[in-house]
Parts: C-alpha cells; sequence; structure tokens
C-alpha cells in the first residue's frame, strides 16, 4: 500500500502533543485541546486558535 501522507514532521509533532497530553477533537479540520489551548491544522501548518 502507497504511503499517502505529505507531512511527516507534522505527523511527528501531533504524536508528541498526543503523548503530552493533547486529544483530537476534531479530523475534519484536525483540532487539538489541552485544557483551555486549541490548536488547528490548517493547509499542513498548526495554528493556536485562542
Amino acid at each position: 500500500m502507497k504511503e499517502q501522507r505529505k507531512f511527516h514532521g507534522l505527523r511527528a509533532h501531533i504524536d508528541d502533543l498526543l503523548n503530552r497530553g493533547w486529544t483530537i477533537t476534531s479530523r475534519e479540520p484536525l483540532l487539538l485541546k489541552r485544557g483551555r489551548n486549541r490548536l488547528q491544522v490548517c493547509h499542513g501548518m498548526l495554528i493556536s486558535c485562542d
């Protein structure tokens, strides 16, 4: 099966955030949350949504 992911560095960073207590609250668009902090992935970038 062919690898379809494009942003390997971003994926590794998100995995690290998940290991540090962040949770995925939505997949389209990808949203992460920890406490009052929120992050969104947009066009391959991780953006703060505070």
